[in-house]
């Protein structure tokens, strides 16, 4: 985890598993009010943060290894220069639960930033012929 994340912030933590389910890699992913934080690496460490108010979509993905040993994957596309809009939060356990409390933390970041989701579909409001679609 970040050392500049306080505790107290962090609202969910989870360490991307292997293929059989056991914690042996060194990419964590953090979630706390307003921000999905992503660190991997051993040697040279990366960390990414993606702030929740630009997440648009949350999909759950889960393979036959993974249904067996219980993991599973969160595709989060969203608004966001660092990750080309497209994250994986890769290999984690009680997937369904993360994917709820994610849902939920982005829906009250969204709140908190007075965020909608028409401010997500683009500036052209118009069909082809120049109407409004309002």
């Amino acid at each position: 985890m970040n050392a500049s994340i306080d505790p107290e912030e962090v609202m969910w933590s989870e360490r991307k598993r292997n293929w059989c389910g056991t914690p042996f890699t060194f990419t964590t992913y953090t979630l706390t009010d307003d921000s999905l934080i992503v660190k991997s690496g051993f040697l040279r460490q990366k960390y990414d943060t993606v702030k929740l108010f630009r997440i648009t979509d949350l999909t759950v993905t889960r393979g036959l290894l993974q249904r067996i040993f219980g993991l599973g994957t969160i595709i989060v596309e969203g608004f966001d220069q660092s990750t080309g809009g497209h994250l994986e939060i890769k290999n984690i356990r009680h997937v369904f639960n993360a994917k709820r409390l994610i849902d939920r933390t982005v829906d009250g970041a969204r709140s908190v930033n007075r965020v909608t989701s028409r401010e997500y579909m683009g500036t052209d409001f118009n069909d082809k012929e120049g109407n409004s679609n309002w």
